[in-house]
């Protein structure tokens, strides 16, 4: 089989394993509750009229979740009244009051850090409007994403042919000690159909907590013509990433890449950087930044505007 059958063969089994995680996974049901047992677990707690609680898991059983919350001691939730449970890393409480988690803690702008996904957690991603994706924690340490580039697609459609640009990006992170974690994972994008097909493969590491983080990263871009096979990029790619949570609903977000290149049998480098705000709520984010180097300062000062806006379930 060509090595072309076989991505696009993995390409639609990633998509198949998205959507039937997003179907069976969206939220925790109540039925499942009863296997709920990581008692030293934080975790938040919705209840179907709206309102949230929030503490240490004491204990599960008799149809009943008992909390100890900071300022009520230990309460008794019974299913019946429960939306949705999850588990989170560590609680914030700030002059009384409540920091829900961060809700995209392993994305920046669009490289990946070392988080993952909670199995059944969710995000939907819209990037300049014309980029479509779907993330989805399939088990603690292993999510898997795709998305779909909007305006050449349908731009191939209205000229009578199918030829969508799209890619998927299976991602592994696992927790090595306290505040540090390891990843790895691919990103493989079709561009107009086959005509041509392009990726990279990453490690990265990071450190720090969901809300105050940096991540260093390195890899291999990989591309192919319908005339080519593949090929591998001797020289790797850099990222350096942060992020850091000032307030309970902004936080400072900045990623950038080193391109390596030998130009006269000398290793060059070539950064790209970004700095940007990050605003958001449980379940909704929405990313501002630019994106900017030597050369595009010279054409525009401030950077080339990024926007995108994220919806998690």
């Amino acid at each position: 089989m060509k090595t072309a059958q076989i991505f696009q063969k993995l390409c639609l089994t990633f998509f198949l394993i998205a959507i039937c995680s997003f179907l069976t996974f969206g939220q925790k049901r109540i039925d499942t509750l009863a296997k709920f047992h990581d008692t030293a677990s934080f975790v938040v707690v919705k209840f179907k009229e709206g309102s949230t609680y929030f503490g240490k898991l004491k204990e599960n059983k008799n149809d009943t979740l008992t909390l100890i919350m900071e300022d009520l001691g230990s309460v008794k939730i019974p299913y019946d009244r429960i939306k949705k449970v999850e588990t989170v890393e560590y609680m914030v409480m700030k002059k009384g009051k409540y920091w829900f988690p961060t809700p995209l803690p392993g994305r920046y702008l669009f490289a990946p850090s070392a988080f993952t996904l909670n199995p059944g957690e969710g995000y939907y991603q819209n990037t300049m409007l014309a980029l479509n994706s779907v993330n989805v924690g399939v088990t603690k340490w292993f999510s898997i994403g795709g998305g779909l580039e909007f305006f050449s697609t349908i731009g191939s459609i209205t000229a009578g042919e199918f030829k969508p640009t799209f890619y998927v990006s299976p991602k592994v992170g696992f927790k090595i000690a306290e505040n540090l974690r390891a990843g790895c994972g691919v990103i493989y994008a079709q561009f107009l159909g086959n005509d041509f097909q392009a990726g990279i493969l990453y490690g990265v590491v990071t450190y720090g907590n969901p809300d105050y983080n940096a991540t260093a990263g390195v890899g291999w871009g990989f591309s192919k013509t319908n005339s080519s096979s593949f090929t591998f990029g001797k020289n790797p790619m850099i990222t350096v990433c942060g992020t850091a949570r000032v307030a309970r609903k902004i936080a400072l977000v900045t990623e950038n890449w080193i391109i390596t290149y030998k130009d006269n049998s000398m290793l060059t480098c070539y950064p790209v950087y970004s700095y940007g705000v990050r605003f958001f709520g449980e379940t909704v984010s929405f990313d501002l930044a630019f994106i900017n180097n030597k050369d595009i300062s010279g054409i525009l000062f401030i950077g080339i505007p990024f926007l995108s806006c994220t919806v998690k379930f």
